[in-house]
């Protein structure tokens, strides 16, 4: 039993702590503005789904969409084709089990694959044309999907307060030394859910039962993913 265990089940005994979870690396760090999920991608099994997946420890909108309601960019299931790839963006793909986060480029053989059309950092530059547009201005829940040097999964998205612009997200991402972030659909199409070994972090930016009314569509792409 290693050291933390060691504390846990001494805290456990005399009543300080209801944990019962495995220790893992995989974390959710809560901010101000923010919700941010580091995973570590050795715990994790990724896939993509045209719908809200259920009984997921883990997902994320993804693919921007239009107004029937069509995802935007690439998307892969079980390595079939969904929708086609359009120019720029960035991607999120998984190849033989490993997942990747990528600007600008991804293979066209995977099992499966997500495309942005917004990209935000690619080997470590800021996409500095994408802050000056006047979109980029708005305050908005928004979420950036990036990897960083170490290999590990980083997710930072908006909590209720979070209306932020591109600008004001991305220079928080700079905590995490990330290598590529992309910047996945926001606004109304926000949804989230992170959990770790301490518990379950969700978030929806217009919450359920809403949308209907308010002629609001749900995604149509999702990232996600299951603890191993």
């Amino acid at each position: 039993m290693n050291k933390f265990l060691k504390i846990v089940s001494i805290l456990t005994l005399f009543g300080a702590t209801t944990y019962t979870g495995e220790v893992r690396n995989t974390n959710i760090v809560s901010s101000e503005l923010f919700n941010v999920y580091v995973i570590d991608t050795d715990e994790m099994d990724f896939a993509v789904s045209e719908t809200k997946p259920k009984d997921a420890d883990f997902y994320i909108n993804s693919n921007f969409f239009t107004t029937d309601a069509d995802p935007i960019g690439l998307v892969v299931i079980n390595r079939k084709r969904k929708s086609r790839r359009v120019d720029g963006g960035g991607y999120f793909y998984v190849n033989n089990g490993k997942p990747y986060v990528s600007s600008k480029k991804c293979p066209y053989v995977t099992d499966y694959a997500s495309q942005t059309i917004l990209w935000g950092i690619d080997n470590g530059v800021v996409n500095e044309q994408l802050l000056k547009k006047s979109h980029a201005k708005l305050n908005r829940y928004r979420t950036l999907m990036g990897i960083d040097k170490e290999g590990n999964i980083v997710v930072i998205s908006s909590n209720r307060i979070g209306l932020v612009t591109i600008k004001e997200l991305i220079e928080f991402s700079e905590k995490y030394n990330l290598v590529d972030g992309i910047l996945l659909d926001g606004g109304t199409s926000v949804d989230y859910k992170f959990t770790d070994e301490y518990g379950t972090t969700e978030f929806r930016s217009v919450p359920m039962g809403l949308k209907g009314p308010l002629s609001i569509d749900e995604p149509t792409t999702y990232i996600y993913g299951n603890f191993k």
